[in-house]
């Protein structure tokens, strides 16, 4: 995202250096650095309609600038959310001495509303709401956020949020002799189809999740997932207080109404 933000900056500064050098060329009466590269009608009819150019100019710039504040913006909503996943973690994993802490990860995903493919509608595009990885902490390997775009009732984080309570759940453990079983039980138990199932990073065996909602709100923001890569891994009761957890953290979960 920060790459981003450089990029629209860069366009910015592009778009301003044009607009300096079509003001100079409608001034001279000749387009700057275009001889023998545009057609002799095409510049004439660029110098002779500068409202329309600059007015052109004048909005591209404008929404790169846009897009560059909001780029921004997303980039500290990430950090601050990946901070309170790996919060989560210190508080959970970290101090429980008979927790493999690699085997461990939080994750948060944030219900959004946009436009679909869905496979199962033969990629008829749908506007609804889906689940996106917003935040993540691990100590495994190099951090990945998940790309796949959970539906509710889809995976453990869609399940959880379509019940509206914290949910525990297990399957057995993935590995290259007991694939087929891993992709059934999650599509039996988790309700996740196998072609979004064989797209996950790490195949984890325990979910916690725990729904989080808007700041004095009833309305669910996203889902707060503990996840691990052995099965049976998490004693319910050492969790419950998660719930707590979520809820000291909900004045970061503002609706905005977007």
């Amino acid at each position: 995202m920060v790459r981003k933000t450089y990029l629209y900056g860069g366009l910015q500064i592009f778009i301003v250096f044009l607009i300096s050098v079509y003001v100079e060329s409608v001034a001279s009466k000749d387009l700057l650095f275009t001889d023998g590269i545009l057609d002799d009608s095409l510049r004439k009819k660029i110098i002779d309609t500068p409202i329309a150019v600059l007015l052109y100019l004048g909005i591209l710039n404008f929404l790169f600038f846009v897009l560059s504040h909001k780029t921004k913006e997303n980039k500290e909503l990430q950090n601050l959310y990946n901070n309170i996943c790996q919060l989560m973690f210190d508080q959970f994993i970290r101090p429980n001495t008979t927790l493999e802490n690699s085997k461990f990860r939080v994750s948060l995903f944030k219900a959004q509303k946009g436009i679909l493919f869905r496979r199962s509608k033969y990629f008829i595009p749908e506007y609804r709401i889906y689940l996106k990885n917003l935040g993540r902490f691990q100590t495994r390997q190099e951090k990945k956020y998940c790309k796949i775009k959970f539906l509710p009732g889809e995976g453990a984080v869609g399940k959880c949020y379509t019940i509206g309570e914290i949910t525990f759940d297990d399957i057995i453990k993935y590995s290259k002799t007991s694939e087929n079983e891993y992709y059934k039980q999650q599509a039996e138990v988790l309700t996740l189809p196998a072609f979004k199932t064989s797209r996950l990073h790490d195949k984890s065996s325990s979910f916690i999740c725990c729904p989080i909602k808007y700041f004095r709100s009833d309305e669910l923001f996203g889902v707060i997932v503990v996840d691990c890569l052995e099965p049976k891994a998490f004693k319910r009761e050492d969790f419950r207080t998660i719930e707590e957890i979520v809820l000291n953290y909900s004045v970061f979960f503002t609706n905005n109404g977007a």
